[in-house]
Formats: structure tokens, C-alpha cells, sequence
């Protein structure tokens, strides 16, 4: 800008002076051509500056050519040549005779010099004849300024500088262009194959490709890129031969990603960038996408990665082929075909255990089955993570796989009892010693897993069992671990799905609530705690419709327990006048103080055993008959509870006869042999039948099929069977019906009239108000 400025200070006095006199063409331009062009050329060819011309002092500066004297008489020997009035206005010659000096340059001393140069001395030459072409342009661009501002623009022609630029193309680019392209890119392969090149060298070639479209990247693609492609995808192709015959799957992987990393990284160094994209999917397309097939199929492949863990490996294997249109497609079949193999191997070992289990506790009690499934879990959902970025792919493949294991049919007791029992296992205190916070991880994994369960309802009808009884026998190891487990399963299947279960919780707030009052109300009456026969009673009050369903059995209670009863069902009566009290004895805990052998023990039983103890509390010795009808139960079930204090661990009673059954002629005692260390026993009760079965699942799933098809009918007025079972399915979350149950639902549902056969179309259901 400096130089610019100068010279318009001085331009003032040429001005003037042009008025004078008439500079004729030919008399100017020798003035142009030896004191502008022939300086110029000569600098160019020789380096040489005129003494006269004072250097910056900075030698990192290019240098001066012309001083601003020198610069100022040529801009205005121009200035005045285009100025003049018409027959003597020169614009027109000038603009003619700049490409003329400057073709003249190019063919006298820059195309000789080119001329037999090949490979990198080509380039070479090519570059510094470039270089000097652009100072060229450049001085000649300065001097004729007034040229190019006006009449350029008033004829419309090409400006100087472009015209310059295209001179070179013509005469020079077009010449060398096929040499110069085929040397560029037997350089780019030495690169490739490791050896060391001159990067400077080539990006200034490159750049001239580049500059010589003005503006426009239209040379730079047709001139090199266009052969540039094809030659890289040519070269990688024969490379990913070679690596495919010599290399495993993941060291083929490195090279690749090894070589397209080269690749992006020569964009960076002398490549145009809108060739990186280009670029990239052409060596995607050779060394990944062509031969994907023939990878996937070596032995080292993706099962030989997941066999070993190699989890580097398979991150990068997720990288490379998430380039690949649809390349990640077959790589998650290989994988939910691995995972779901390893899951089967896993169930048909616990089928083949199962049939040597001789007990039910043996089946359930075991949790190596389910803890096994967890951590098969726990691993191949790392590897999504960490190696496949949680790419929604893989997370399907993942959930599918474990969707054919989790629901296959294992025998008498399916995944659900398992999963329900390896739960109950974990929050009951009897089960393994573990931390809140490996409770919490081994309740999140076990929900993932539960996640997969067709039966979820199933699942729900015998954990709601479980947990009825770690609430009512107090075995419950955290009231936070079980509501943490609630809270997970109702984000899993929503609130419906586990409103019994809160309501199982909350019941035993409130009976805790009641129980204080209770024992409020007993202080306040007249008799005081004698009221209540002189014992310590207490009562949990339960909601009937969150709760199991639990066979009542009435039986003969103890005057004392009677008059507790009484005096707790007027308090209630007292609270309530819309509830009716159902008693369900066998529920009930009773602690009974004996003496055996001389020494002193709280047996904690429930309330049938308490009355069966209480019988025998002056040594007496009664029969079976006797002992049923003073309980007022009936004789399988009394046989069961005297079992349980004969011939069980806890021999609280003898008995004649045989020692391992309880005949109907058999008479009991009381055993003054007894001895066991621990003052406190827990006498279990009876093992009762599960309050849970098939078919009132089944039933219960029959209803829920029935009202999802009466709200979709409703909606919809009318649909064809095949839409209907769909959408049926699509509502059901809590189990997956099969279709033929949907089908005779729907019969059902036209038999009571709720729906209808289009009389023209049988497969048609209209909707029936």
C-alpha cells in the first residue's frame, strides 16, 4: 500500500505534463519495455537489481525491483499513453502489447527451459518458473494499473492479472500439465510406501494447479484430482490384496486406519481440501467396503476378537466399517449370532443341571445360573459401550440375542421363578452378606436382564409372593434396597406394572400406624394390658387387593388369642364401619415360652404350631385324632404341622410309629430329651402351595387381551385381523401372546357381542357400541 500512496503524491506534476506534450505509442512503450520489462526479465533470469534501487534492510523481505521513482514514471508513461484523446488513446495497443511481453518471455526462456525435464526436476523448474511468473504478473499488473482499472473494465475484457495467469496456462501448463500430473503422483506413491519427500515441492505444484483456476477449483479437478482418484484407488487396491493374503483381521484393520490417517493428513500438507472427502471414500471403498466379505469370513475375524477379548481391536473394527455404507450391518449379525450362541450354551448347561435336581430349593436356591447370565450381560454390554460407542445397532443386536435366550423353555421352573428368586436371594437377610452399593449394582443388572423376560407378568405374580413374605416374616434385608427395586421395575413397565407392590409397602406403613394405636386404645381401657389376655399382640393389616391371594383356614383359637381377637376387632370396628376383617392365621407369628430338659427356649412358630404346643403344655399325650379336632382343622393339614415339631429339625414333640411319616393312629408327647444350644428357635411352618400359578397368569392374561382389543376396536371402529394382532401386540408390554390366543379372544368377544364379521369380508372386525 505504501508504494501506491507515494506514487500519488507524485503523480501530480506527470499529470501536468502530459497536458504539454503527446507521448506517441511507439516512443512510450520503448520507454515501458526498457526501463519496466527488460529490468524485470533480467531480474528474473539473473537475480541482478540496479545499484540505484535502495533494499529493506529486513533481508527476510523480498526484494525491491524498482525504486518508487522508477515505479512512478512507468505508471505514469501508461497514465498518460491511455489518457489521450482519440487518434492517440493507446489503451487498446497497450493491452495488446502486455501479452505480447509477456508470451514473448514465456516461449524465449521458460518453455526451453522446461523442455526434456521430467519427474522432479520438472517440478522443480515448473515451481521456480511459476514463482517468477507471478512476480512478473505482478510488477506488470502495478505499471499498467490505469489500464486495467479503466478500459479493462469498459471493454470488458479479461483483467490484466487473469491474463497473465492464462498466458502461462496456455503456453507453459498445457504443455508440461500430462508430465507434470504423472510426477506428482509417482511422488504421492514414495510417500505412500514410506519414503521421504519434498512436501514443499509438491504443494507449491499443487498450488499452481490450484491458482491457475482464478478463483475456481475447476483446473486443480480436471488436471489432477480427476486422475488422482482412480491412481489411489488402483494403489490401494493392490495393497488391500497383498494385506489380505498376508495379514489377520486386525492387523489388516491397523494398516488400514494406518493409511487413511495418511491420507487425511496429506489433505492437511499439500492437498486441496475439498479433496479430503473424495479421498476418503476412496480408500474406504478400497481397502474396507470392496473387501469387507473376505474379512469378516478370515479366522481371525469377529468371533476370534470377541473369543479374546481384544477389545482395541474391536473399537477400531467399529470405526473402520462405521465409514462403510451398511458396513456395520453384517458385523452386528456376527455378533448377536455370538452372543445369542453363548447365552444357549449357558441355558443348555442349566437344562442338562436341572434335570439332577432332585428339590425345588435346589432349583431356585442356586443363583450361579442367573449370576452367570449376568455377568454374560455385564461383559458384551461393556463391549457395546466401550467398543461400538453405543451405537443403537449393536445395542438391538445385543437386546435380540439375549431376547432368544432369556425366553426359551428351561423345564418345570422358567427364567422368571429363577429371576425372582436370585432377587429375593439378594434382599432377604438370610441371603449372601453384600454392601448397599453391591446390592444396588447386582438390582440394576438383574432389571436389565428382566428387561428381555416375554413373561414380565409372570415375573411380577412371583416376586409379589417373595416379597409378601420378606414384609410379613420381617426377612427383608433393606426397606431402601426393596424400594430401590420397585422404583427400577416401575421405570422399566411403568406404574401399572408395580402398584401392587407399592401398595405391599405402604400396607405396612400403615399397619404400623394402626398397631400403635392399637396398643394406645388397649392402654386407655379399663382392664388395661390384661384386656388382652396377658400377652403381647399385635395385628398387620393388609389391603386384600395388593396382596397374593392366601387360603383361609378357620381354626379353634386359644381363649386367650380369642379374647385378643375381640378386643381388636371392636377397636377396628371403632375406626372403620366399610372393612371386614378376614383372619389368615397361618400367617401369624407366635412366640411360645417351654421348658425342654430342664432348660428354657422361646420357640417362634406361627399361630396353628402355637396352638398344637399349648396342648401339650401340662406333658400330656394325645393322638392325631384328638389334636385335629381340638385345632378344628382339617387331617392332611394337621399331619403337615405336626411335622414340623416331630420329625423336622426341631423335635419339639415324639411320637410312636414310624419316624419319618405321621400316621393316623399316632400319639404324641412332649420330648424331655430335647437339647439345643440357642435359647431363641425358629420352627418353620408348613410349606404351603404357591400362592402364584399358570393359570391364573393365564386368565389374567386372557382379560388383558380382551381389553386391549376392545380399546383398539373402540379407536378404531374397524380393522382387519392381521392390523388388530399387530396392535395388540404392540400394547401387551407385560407378555408376548401368541397369536392364536389373540384369535380366540377376539371369538369370544364376537360371542358376547362386542365385536362383528364384516358379512363381505370375514377377515374384517367391526367395532359393535
Amino acid at each position: 500500500v505504501a508504494p501506491d500512496l507515494a506514487v500519488k503524491g507524485e503523480l501530480a506534476s506527470g499529470v501536468a505534463m502530459s497536458i504539454a506534450s503527446i507521448v506517441p505509442l511507439e516512443d512510450g512503450w520503448e520507454k515501458i519495455k526498457n526501463e519496466g520489462i527488460k529490468v524485470l526479465e533480467e531480474f528474473l533470469d539473473t537475480g541482478s537489481i540496479r545499484s540505484t534501487v535502495p533494499q529493506n534492510p529486513d533481508s527476510k523481505k523480498p526484494p525491491t525491483v524498482f525504486s518508487k521513482a522508477n515505479y512512478a514514471e512507468l505508471y505514469t508513461t501508461v497514465y498518460n499513453m491511455c489518457t489521450q484523446r482519440t487518434p492517440n488513446n493507446w489503451s487498446e495497443q497497450l493491452y495488446r502489447r502486455y501479452g505480447e511481453a509477456m508470451s514473448d518471455y514465456v516461449q524465449r526462456q521458460v518453455l526451453p527451459a522446461l523442455k526434456e525435464k521430467t519427474d522432479i526436476p520438472l517440478m522443480k523448474e515448473l515451481l521456480h518458473r511459476w514463482s517468477n511468473h507471478k512476480i512478473y504478473v505482478k510488477w506488470m499488473d502495478r505499471f499498467f494499473t490505469y489500464l486495467d482499472r479503466y478500459y479493462v473494465k469498459l471493454q470488458s475484457v479479461e483483467p490484466l492479472h487473469n491474463r497473465g495467469y492464462s498466458i502461462f496456462h496456455q503456453l507453459v501448463f498445457d504443455e508440461v500439465k500430462k508430465d507434470t500430473r504423472n510426477a506428482l503422483l509417482r511422488v504421492i506413491n514414495l510417500e505412500r510406501q514410506g519414503e521421504h519427500i519434498d512436501q514443499d515441492l509438491v504443494k507449491g505444484v499443487i498450488e499452481m494447479f490450484i491458482d491457475l483456476g482464478l478463483g475456481n477449483p475447476n483446473v486443480y479437478n480436471s488436471e489432477f484430482e480427476e486422475a488422482f482418484l482412480p491412481a489411489t484407488s488402483d494403489y490401494f487396491v493392490r495393497q488391500a490384496s497383498g494385506w489380505l493374503m498376508e495379514d489377520s483381521f486386525p492387523e489388516y484393520l491397523r494398516k488400514a486406519e494406518g493409511a487413511l490417517n495418511a491420507e487425511e493428513q496429506r489433505v492437511t500438507s499439500y492437498l486441496h481440501r475439498s479433496t479430503q472427502p473424495k479421498l476418503k471414500h476412496v480408500v474406504i471403498q478400497a481397502l474396507l467396503a470392496q473387501p469387507q466379505a473376505q474379512l469378516l469370513e478370515k479366522e481371525t475375524g469377529v468371533v476370534y476378537l470377541l473369543d479374546n477379548d481384544k477389545r482395541e481391536d474391536l473399537a477400531r473394527m467399529h470405526r473402520m466399517f462405521n465409514l462403510v455404507d451398511n458396513g456395520l450391518n453384517p458385523i452386528a449379525q456376527a455378533f448377536r449370532q455370538y452372543v445369542t450362541d453363548r447365552g444357549n450354551k449357558i441355558v443348555d448347561e442349566r437344562v442338562d443341571q436341572a434335570k439332577a435336581m432332585a428339590s425345588k430349593a435346589e432349583a431356585l436356591g442356586d443363583p450361579s445360573f442367573i449370576q452367570t447370565l449376568l455377568d454374560l450381560h455385564d461383559r458384551f454390554k461393556g463391549i457395546v459401550q466401550e467398543c461400538f460407542s453405543q451405537d443403537s445397532l449393536f445395542q438391538k443386536s445385543l437386546k435380540e440375542a439375549f431376547e432368544v435366550c432369556i425366553n426359551r423353555d428351561i423345564g418345570k421352573y422358567s427364567f422368571a421363578a429363577l429371576m425372582s428368586s436370585f432377587c429375593d436371594r439378594i434382599l432377604k437377610k438370610s441371603g449372601e452378606r453384600l454392601s448397599d452399593e453391591q446390592v444396588e449394582d447386582l438390582l440394576s443388572k438383574m432389571v436389565e436382564l428382566f428387561s428381555f423376560l416375554s413373561d414380565k407378568d409372570l415375573f411380577a405374580e412371583i416376586y409379589r409372593n417373595q416379597l409378601s413374605k420378606r414384609l410379613l416374616y420381617d426377612k427383608s434385608a433393606s426397606d431402601d434396597a426393596e424400594k430401590s427395586m420397585i422404583a427400577k421395575l416401575k421405570l422399566k413397565c411403568g406404574a401399572q406394572f408395580t402398584s401392587k407392590l407399592e401398595g405391599m409397602i405402604s400396607d405396612l406403613t400403615l399397619a404400623t400406624d394402626l398397631q400403635k394405636e392399637f396398643r394406645d386404645h388397649c392402654e386407655h381401657l379399663d382392664e388395661g394390658r390384661t384386656a388382652l389376655g396377658g400377652i403381647d399382640f399385635s395385628v398387620t393389616v393388609l389391603t386384600t387387593g395388593f396382596w397374593p391371594s392366601y387360603q383361609v383356614q378357620d381354626a379353634n383359637m386359644h381363649p386367650t388369642m380369642q379374647k385378643a381377637i375381640q378386643v381388636f376387632h371392636n377397636f377396628y370396628n371403632g375406626k372403620t364401619q366399610h372393612r371386614r376383617l378376614q383372619w389368615i392365621h397361618h400367617l401369624g407369628q407366635a412366640t411360645i415360652l417351654g421348658k425342654l430338659n430342664n432348660r428354657r427356649h422361646d420357640l417362634v412358630v406361627n399361630s396353628y404350631q402355637a396352638l398344637i404346643l399349648l396342648l401339650f403344655a401340662q406333658d400330656e399325650t394325645h393322638d392325631l385324632t384328638f389334636i385335629q379336632g381340638a385345632l378344628g382343622l382339617d387331617q392332611a393339614y394337621t399331619k403337615k404341622l405336626m411335622a414340623t415339631l416331630t420329625i423336622s429339625k426341631f423335635k419339639i414333640l415324639t411320637k410312636t410309629g414310624d419316624a419319618k411319616t405321621i400316621e393316623d393312629d399316632a400319639t404324641f408327647t412332649s420330648n424331655v430329651g430335647f437339647k439345643y444350644p440357642n435359647r431363641l428357635l425358629k420352627i418353620p411352618p408348613p410349606t404351603t402351595e404357591e400362592t402364584h400359578n399358570k393359570e391364573r397368569v393365564e386368565e389374567d392374561r386372557s382379560i388383558a387381551i380382551e381389553a386391549a382389543i376392545v380399546r383398539i376396536m373402540k379407536m378404531r371402529r374397524q380393522l382387519s385381523h392381521q392390523q388388530l394382532v399387530t396392535e395388540v401386540l404392540t400394547q401387551l408390554s407385560t407378555f408376548r401372546p401368541n397369536p392364536k390366543l389373540i384369535k380366540q379372544r377376539i371369538e369370544h368377544l364376537i360371542e358376547r357381542e362386542y365385536l362383528e364379521r364384516d358379512p363381505n369380508q370375514a377377515s374384517m372386525y367391526r367395532y359393535l357400541a
